[in-house]
């Protein structure tokens, strides 16, 4: 985590001066030059702009009014400009590019390529780097003295899938503090990719510390959202119809509604029983009868 919170964060920072071509930001470490462009109205010694702090290709001080696409402490994908002998460098919305160690790839990054990155600050240089090493930011082992005070099994939480793995794909929860675990490939029923943000729950903290992750909603909740996805499959199908049963291949089921066979079974005994649906030979057909509510 940074030693210098301040950097790579927007806040507000005084004005200690103004110079013809701008403004010296006050900062813990000296002040730091706003160029006047940077400003739509004047500003007078003691105001507070609204600024984050970061260090120009020379090694000064530089104040800015733009928002970045990552600040320090954050997770974001971020497109790689640059790559080579020195390290990577990284589109993150400002002038100078933010620079990723080669210590701090996970694997070697490519040119063009989008990764999800965590920004810092480097303890030796005190300058803002990014790592795509994520898990060291986002630890994916719960210790014991954590275990009680993690959220329970079925809790809703906002998830950045941050690679892919041969389980099936790593996510950060953005929580506090954040974590990462797993979302399995046999429990995945729509498109994901590095940067993705989707709303996830915990399926379960294992005996060995890992978080499993789920992006169906856990219990009868679950049957709930299918059902009402289902339903909504039938109004648009054709006559109201879907060549879909209890007998209908899982795979062709996971294709059609990104749910399991067993789900849409209970999601279909759900409708069937509030009468929205017909079951016939073939398939499913949208019930035109419905009884007076």
């Amino acid at each position: 985590m940074s030693s210098l919170p301040w950097l790579g964060r927007i806040q507000p920072l005084p004005v200690e001066a103004v110079v013809p071509n701008g403004y010296h930001i006050s900062t813990p470490d000296g002040t730091a030059f706003l160029d006047k462009k940077e400003v739509s109205e004047p500003l007078s010694p003691g105001d507070k702009p609204e600024v984050l702090i970061y260090h120009d290709y020379d090694g000064f001080l530089t104040a800015t009014t733009r928002k970045p696409y990552i600040q320090v402490g954050e997770f974001h994908p971020l497109r790689i400009k640059a790559a080579g002998d020195k390290g990577a460098f990284a589109d993150w919305g400002l002038e100078k590019d933010l620079f990723i160690p080669h210590a701090e790839q996970l694997e070697p990054v490519e040119k063009g390529r989008t990764y999800v990155m965590y920004a810092y600050v480097d303890e030796q240089s005190g300058r803002i780097a990014a790592s795509t090493r994520v898990d060291r930011f986002a630890r994916d082992t719960v210790e014991d003295e954590d275990r009680e005070s993690f959220p329970k099994p079925g809790t809703e939480v906002s998830l950045l899938i941050s690679r892919k793995t041969d389980l099936g794909y790593k996510a950060i929860m953005l929580t506090d503090p954040p974590r990462s675990g797993t979302l399995y490939q046999n429990e995945i029923f729509q498109k994901l990719y590095p940067g993705l943000e989707v709303t996830g729950y915990i399926k379960q903290l294992r005996d060995d510390g890992k978080i499993d992750l789920t992006l169906r909603k856990p219990g009868y909740d679950e049957v709930i959202s299918a059902s009402e996805e289902l339903h909504r499959k039938l109004q648009l199908a054709d006559d109201n119809f879907l060549p879909f049963h209890d007998k209908s291949d899982a795979d062709a089921i996971r294709a059609e509604f990104g749910m399991s066979k067993r789900t849409f079974k209970a999601a279909v005994g759900a409708l069937l029983k509030q009468g929205v649906l017909n079951i016939e030979e073939n398939g499913i057909r949208l019930n035109y009868e419905l009884p007076d509510s």
